[in-house]
């Protein structure tokens, strides 16, 4: 795959600036993201140009974030080296060759996107140069934030998977979890929608900077809720311990085990407490995406992709978690719970005719709800 995107792009091996480096950056995000092109195409100009440069460098850290073949102080060393990239404006060269030199070797081989987006670090980072520094300076804080908080738990869940399994002992810990990976992306946009319209001053600002943290842990809790039981395939449970033990698990994982040659009491009773787990979760979801609801009817209704950006994928945790429901769905089928692609393109149309409603917003979100039994 590595290839065929250059090839496709008629670039070869040759070196890639200016317009072409632009367009690679714009054919990596529809192979790297599942969700987030949607959104981050419908923006124009400087504001999608800085979310598109931010979203491929969260991913690059991502990446190194994620490997499975690396240990964790390589990862910290990894995630040191490129957000040595941006503490300076200037973007040293030398910064990017260093990170780039340090890649394990064996991704140089890998026709993964993932793989081939880390390798062009090159291509994306100087882009950063072309954007007014208003844009620029809130995605350099962004990444180097973000890939201090990844190689924290990157040590973490080293250390935990030695026991067997990576799991959250706290609620305060997931709440961590997700500012790291998800909360710091709402600060940005905040700087970003401001940086992008003189119709968000100081105090709308402010309002926004209320709740702009909640937004992204809205988008993350919703995921690690749809994506539990994929993720205990690798070990991993980001549903907090204290969580767990309130419903009768001693850890996290118990969950995913389901008792063999009990009564049907004793399963149903199983299924019961595992649901109600989930059931917290839920709810903790839908707490963020009233705030991320409210966030969004901050943004100036003039302002119509910059409100689709945010509106899209909201409505789709809510659809998501309308369809999870009390969580007892998730662990009966092995096909992950997600919506339709009827329902996407629903929601595509309906918030593209009333995006500048706040009235509608709230009904509409508030139906979804109501269908939801919260």
């Amino acid at each position: 795959m590595s290839k065929n995107i250059l090839d496709t792009l008629g670039m070869g091996e040759e070196v890639l600036d200016g317009k072409k480096a632009w367009q690679y950056a714009e054919e990596i995000l529809l192979l790297v993201s599942r969700t987030f092109a949607l959104n981050i195409n419908v923006l124009k100009g400087k504001l999608h140009k800085s979310i598109l440069l931010a979203y491929l460098y969260l991913r690059i850290a991502d990446t190194v974030e994620d490997d499975p073949d690396m240990n964790a102080s390589e990862k910290e060393e990894l995630l040191g080296l490129f957000a040595d990239i941006f503490r300076t404006p200037d973007l040293k060269e030398e910064a990017v060759i260093a990170f780039e030199a340090a890649l394990p070797e064996s991704w140089r081989k890998s026709e993964h996107p993932y793989m081939n987006l880390c390798l062009h670090t090159h291509v994306v980072v100087p882009l950063l140069k072309e954007l007014p520094e208003v844009y620029a300076a809130p995605v350099r804080d962004v990444t180097i934030e973000m890939c201090r908080g990844m190689a924290k738990f990157a040590l973490r869940q080293e250390a935990a998977l030695s026991s067997g399994w990576f799991t959250l002992e706290s609620v305060a810990d997931l709440d961590e979890y997700c500012y790291y990976v998800a909360g710091i992306v709402g600060k940005l946009l905040t700087n970003l929608f401001a940086a992008d319209t003189c119709l968000i001053g100081d105090a709308r600002k402010a309002q926004m900077q209320k709740l702009d943290v909640s937004f992204g842990l809205a988008l993350q809790v919703a995921n690690i809720v749809k994506d539990c039981v994929e993720d205990s395939a690798r070990r991993v449970c980001f549903v907090p311990e204290e969580i767990c033990r309130r419903h009768g698990f001693a850890h996290s994982y118990e969950m995913f085990v389901a008792p063999a040659g009990v009564s049907e009491e004793v399963r149903a009773d199983f299924d019961a407490r595992r649901a109600a787990v989930m059931g917290e979760l839920v709810k903790k979801a839908w707490m963020h995406l009233d705030d991320a609801i409210a966030y969004t009817k901050l943004v100036p209704n003039l302002k119509m992709r910059t409100r689709l950006f945010c509106l899209w994928p909201l409505f789709m945790a809510a659809e998501n978690m309308k369809l999870i429901g009390d969580g007892s769905g998730l662990f009966v089928s092995d096909k992950k719970m997600k919506i339709s692609r009827d329902t996407v393109k629903k929601i595509i149309k309906s918030t593209s005719t009333h995006f500048y409603s706040d009235g509608w917003i709230e009904k509409s979100y508030s139906n979804l709800k109501k269908e939801a039994g919260v």
